[in-house]
């Protein structure tokens, strides 16, 4: 069986890619015409090799001058100097090309198709990284200064106005018109003069179709503007409410950490009066002990004072009932003495008042 062969664009994008960078710039813009698979692998790889050069060159600008003197006097003097020149002259040449051709190559018209420019500027920055001390740039960069101002009237003599006609190729598709127009292709004056007038009516109900449209698209954009503003004046107010909402959280912010504070003074005065409070208590409770067993003791004696005294009273009265009962007897004795001293004589009247005067005073004294 025979073995099955797999071509070149069979294989995946990447290697295929990798394959085509080990060919120089120029091979890569002379082979695009194989078709159009062979356009696109090359043009992306010339476009993106042309897009690296700004910041590549830039970056290589800024080291060499990080090791130049500040001095302007002394950076001519410098050996780096003539370096430095090359590579801004070099930048300069690759700010006109931008100025040609990054407008068709953004819109996608066009690529960066001077590949042998690509060769020559790589070559020099090969050279200017490997070399320190380089010789006059005019005779370096003499070979880039040609090309790319050869480069430059290449694409605005010829490539330029063929691009001004490729844009109005849509239009005429639109409208019904088989265009024979080719990218690189000159047309002819009577082609030119005979398309217009074919395109005449055509063009104009086109253009009156067109107005009709702005018409309308003026009127949607009057519409999406008016909603714009609304939608700014809503998102205005609403930054303004979320200044005062953020306004309100840092005064509240600040009170709760106020209340904290306050709530944290509070519980050290609670915890110092509770510690009063239980130094009062245990005081007191002390005091009521003191203070009942004194009322007990008090208590006690004013019993025993009140038994002892209700003990004399009680003596006392047993003694002023006995001492009535014997002035009774002594009365009642008297009294018959007296009967009896009637008739007695004076003399031993006398003595009985004698002795009864005397007892009453030993009476007496015994009771005090």
């Amino acid at each position: 069986m025979a073995e099955s062969v797999l071509s070149f664009f069979e294989l995946p994008l990447l290697t295929q890619e990798k394959i085509l960078k080990y060919l120089p710039y120029s091979e890569l813009s002379r082979i695009r015409i194989v078709s159009k698979r062979m356009h696109h692998l090359c043009s992306g790889i010339l476009n993106r090799s042309y897009y690296l050069l700004e910041p590549f060159i830039q970056e290589l600008q800024r080291s060499i001058k990080s090791k130049l003197p500040r001095r302007e006097s002394e950076r001519h003097k410098h050996p780096l100097s003539y370096k430095f020149d090359t590579i801004s002259s070099l930048d300069s040449r690759i700010q006109w090309l931008k100025l040609t051709f990054n407008s068709a190559i953004g819109n996608g018209l066009c690529c960066f198709y001077p590949g042998k420019l690509l060769d020559e500027i790589y070559i020099v920055i090969r050279h200017l990284q490997l070399q320190q001390i380089c010789p006059n740039p005019r005779s370096i960069l003499q070979e880039v200064r040609d090309m790319s101002s050869m480069a430059i009237e290449h694409f605005r003599e010829h490539i330029e106005p063929k691009l001004q006609q490729t844009k109005l190729m849509p239009l005429t598709n639109s409208l019904g018109v088989n265009s024979s127009f080719s990218l690189f292709s000159t047309p002819t004056s009577t082609s030119v003069s005979s398309l217009r007038h074919q395109l005449a009516p055509q063009l104009r109900k086109h253009h009156t179709m067109l107005k009709s449209s702005n018409a309308l698209l003026r009127e949607q954009i009057n519409v999406l503007r008016k909603s714009v503003q609304q939608q700014n004046m809503l998102i205005c107010s609403k930054n303004y409410q979320l200044g005062l909402c953020r306004r309100l959280l840092q005064y509240r912010t600040r009170s709760v950490l106020k209340q904290s504070y306050r709530i944290k003074r509070l519980e050290k005065n609670l915890v110092q009066t509770n510690h009063i409070l239980n130094e009062t208590r245990q005081k007191f409770d002390q005091f009521l002990v003191l203070y009942n067993s004194n009322r007990d003791n008090s208590n006690s004696r004013e019993d025993n004072d009140t038994t002892a005294n209700n003990n004399d009273n009680n003596d006392n009265e047993q003694e002023k009932n006995s001492i009535t009962l014997k002035h009774k007897n002594d009365d009642d004795d008297n009294d018959d003495k007296t009967d009896e001293i009637i008739y007695c004589s004076t003399d031993e009247q006398e003595e009985r008042r004698n002795c009864f005067t005397m007892t009453k005073n030993n009476r007496k004294r015994q009771k005090l």
